[in-house]
């Protein structure tokens, strides 16, 4: 493998991806069909259900790691999508089978860690996969959501030095549409936290206002559509709106079924919260904002569902 400081094309190497979820199945698929020639994928995931199901939709020759240690003694480039900080650590860290623990081969790896994480956690493996000889790593979240995931429209937000985003660039953009080098270490994140932020306001404020509409007697459809001609709209009134029916992709025509589980995206409001008061930073709508979704994250209508979910919360609806 030849990655060059500078080199903006995709190289031909073994690749690996960690993680199989709702986003880094589709992920995995739409990478491997853009692979250059001469190159392998290898797959980890520690759910069989997930795996045999991936190994059996997928076209084309796939390779199964039977933990991570083994994908990063055969791959050169090793893609993670994992829920939580824990796993990641324990992905990379754990001294029997993680990552970290395999040998160095003489050569190195590029690590790309697209999990919605906190920074300290991202880091502290940046500082580990530099004090393990091993390679280079970069936190590189995602945003788009498992429809931007199938449709490979995912926006990917970098943090890093300039030669290794440049190197990775072209790889994720198998997977999206858009790139975005958003500084050195851990502001890839920051900036993912942050758009998360905005978008939990815009997701409850739309929730809200639906159900304001509709008790007062207006025709859903017809107030969605004066909103989004609007100055209120949003990514979340136009393409994810919280009424079934009216938007065609939203996770409400399903009962709110996939998509960022509630109690991860509590996970991301609390981080971005957390970033105010590292900054100093006034969040007047913070508190209203985290109290309300974890109280849906707790309630029955909410449990396992996607975030846009938090309507059934706030419109008090099965």
């Amino acid at each position: 493998m030849a990655l060059q400081n500078g080199d903006i094309k995709m190289p031909t190497a073994a690749y690996g991806i960690i993680g199989l979820g709702n986003m880094g199945f589709p992920m995995a698929q739409n990478l491997l069909s853009k692979l250059p020639t001469g190159s392998t994928l290898m797959v980890c995931e520690i759910v069989k259900s997930t795996l045999d199901k991936f190994t059996a939709e997928t076209k084309g020759q796939v390779e199964v790691g039977g933990n991570p240690k083994e994908v990063a003694e055969r791959c050169d480039i090793i893609i993670t999508m994992l829920p939580l900080g824990k796993h990641v650590k324990e992905v990379f860290c754990n001294e029997t089978t993680g990552l970290l623990s395999a040998e160095k081969a003489g050569r190195e790896r590029i690590f790309i860690e697209c999990s919605t994480i906190d920074v300290p956690t991202s880091l502290e493996m940046e500082k580990a996969v530099e004090a393990s000889g091993l390679g280079r790593f970069a936190g590189v979240p995602v945003s788009g959501g498992p429809t931007g995931a199938k449709a490979a429209t995912l926006t990917f937000m970098a943090g890093g030095p300039d030669d290794l985003l440049a190197q990775i660039k072209p790889i994720v953009m198998t997977m999206g549409a858009t790139f975005f080098n958003c500084g050195g270490s851990g502001a890839g994140l920051m900036t993912k936290q942050i758009n998360n932020y905005l978008s939990g306001i815009c997701m409850l404020g739309t929730a809200e206002a639906m159900n304001l509409g509709i008790r007062c007697g207006l025709d859903p459809k017809t107030l969605a559509g004066v909103i989004n001609a609007s100055t209120g709209r949003s990514y979340n009134s136009i393409d994810q709106n919280p009424v079934k029916g009216i938007s065609p992709n939203s996770s409400a025509n399903r009962d709110f079924e996939g998509g960022f589980d509630i109690s991860l995206c509590v996970g991301v409001l609390r981080m971005a919260v957390g970033l105010g008061r590292e900054t100093g930073t006034n969040l007047p709508l913070s508190e209203g904002l985290v109290k309300t979704y974890e109280a849906a994250s707790q309630d029955k209508r909410c449990i396992g569902k996607d975030c846009r979910s938090v309507y059934k919360f706030v419109a008090d609806i099965e």
